[in-house]
């Protein structure tokens, strides 16, 4: 399933383009002072301006395979990474065959890194911002998980990701390419701990657009 753009609120329009394109090197697609959008892979990333709230978000952008060390070391020069457990900064997921770090935006979102070893994603040249894919994963945050899950199945045809989890709280639906992660507002985000929040969110699919 591929995310072919994705929408997300900012309280400066400023403050995002200096972190995503001076920090990340994203580049710049279009920008108004009421919106901005980067090339991020195969994914446009937009944030449009607000004066409501301060929202923050989860995003995961998928990187070529043989480049993650690499990656690591290139963020690590630029922002603080998270810690995942004991001061660890390396999340290791057996049951997706993923690794991956986080470190947070300008707004206060949780990115992460990720490389999902059974997509044959790899680079033969240094680490850059080319070797970001795409925008692999969104977090939705939903007062009912369950229902959300079985409205996006049902009605839009999204499957329930196979490598799972599909618990009360917290469902993946999508594929390695593209995941929805719907999230029981206030449950806690990994790394952080800090209680998911909804904030309104525009995902646009390959024939689908979702709002929430």
């Amino acid at each position: 399933m591929q995310i072919v753009e994705v929408t997300l609120k900012t309280t400066s329009i400023s403050k995002t383009k200096r972190f995503y394109h001076k920090t990340l090197e994203l580049p710049m697609v279009k920008e108004t002072n009421e919106r901005i959008s980067f090339q991020a892979g195969k994914t446009i990333l937009t944030f449009e301006v607000t004066e409501t709230g301060k929202p923050f978000y989860h995003i995961a952008f998928n990187i070529t395979n043989n480049r993650f060390s690499d990656s690591f070391e290139w963020m690590e020069q630029k922002l603080d990474i998270l810690s995942v457990e004991n001061n660890i900064p390396i999340a290791v997921y057996p049951n997706w065959n993923a690794e991956s770090f986080y470190f947070l935006d300008n707004n206060g979102s949780i990115l992460e890194f990720i490389v999902r070893f059974d997509l044959p994603y790899h680079s033969n040249k240094p680490f850059s911002v080319n070797d970001i894919v795409e925008i692999s994963e969104v977090g939705m945050v939903v007062d009912d998980v369950n229902a959300v899950a079985a409205q996006l199945s049902g009605r839009h045809n999204i499957p329930y990701f196979k490598k799972g989890p599909r618990l009360t709280d917290f469902i993946a639906m999508g594929d390695e390419e593209g995941l929805l992660l719907l999230s029981q507002n206030t449950r806690p985000w990994v790394p952080t701990n800090r209680p998911a929040q909804h904030f309104p969110v525009k995902i646009k699919l390959n024939t689908e657009i979702l709002e929430f």
